[in-house]
């Protein structure tokens, strides 16, 4: 027998909206301390530029990576359990079929309506095992992420975040670096208010709290940038 991990024909958009909030939070803030910086160093808007995009996009591609690696270790740590799983059905029928037997009986199950369903599902070994892997490691067969989804979904989302405090410079406008700041701030809070649609929390407070993430990450990074300067 063998256990196959197919995609699910219609994924959920709030499977990826971490991953989307991840990488514009992080293109924004990083991008916007890169920015700040280099231009209070230079002056030269073209540097900015210049720097900015390099940065951008490197950081995108650093993303991209990192966000398979990440997904491709989770998908795989899940096919290892899984394929736990499957060996103890072979070798363990009895002790699998009991683990069962008191899962059900904790979501309460009894006599004989219990022995009919463990029957039941211990009847096919690829129902058997669906049933392990949705009961005891609570993952849903055929709902592993793509790890090149989760790439592209982080990588991209860096790039268009890292793209908005740059536009100020990349236009030549004055006063750019306040400029950038507002953008940013006014990005951060959007993410956050369409973020809200998919939690419990009004589009005010998931906004707010965005902003303030990306506003202590700027300031952070401000900082540590100054300290390290001064220590040059």
């Amino acid at each position: 027998m063998s256990w196959h991990t197919t995609e699910e024909q219609h994924q959920h958009p709030h499977a990826y909206i971490g991953d989307a909030i991840l990488g514009l939070n992080d293109g924004i803030t990083t991008t916007l301390v890169f920015a700040l910086s280099v231009s209070g160093a230079s002056g030269i808007p073209g540097t900015v530029v210049l720097a900015g995009l390099a940065e951008m996009f490197a950081g995108g591609v650093a993303m991209f990576l990192g966000g398979f690696m990440s997904a491709q270790s989770e998908k795989e740590a899940v096919q290892h359990q899984i394929a736990v799983e499957q060996h103890e059905i072979e070798v363990e029928p009895e002790e699998e079929r009991e683990e069962l037997r008191q899962i059900y009986r904790e979501k309460g199950f009894s006599g004989g309506q219990l022995s009919s369903i463990v029957e039941h599902l211990t009847g096919d070994k690829e129902r058997w095992l669906n049933s392990l892997i949705r009961d005891e490691l609570l993952i849903r067969p055929g709902e592993l992420r793509s790890p090149w989804r989760v790439a592209a979904v982080v990588g991209f989302s860096f790039v268009v975040g890292a793209l908005i405090p740059l536009l100020p410079f990349i236009a030549t406008l004055p006063d750019s670096s306040v400029i950038a700041a507002v953008l940013s701030i006014g990005a951060l809070f959007l993410t956050g208010a369409l973020k809200s649609r998919y939690s419990h929390r009004t589009w005010i407070r998931s906004g707010a709290e965005m902003v303030l993430v990306g506003i202590l990450g700027t300031a952070a990074g401000l900082v540590i940038g100054k300290i390290l300067a001064s220590r040059s």
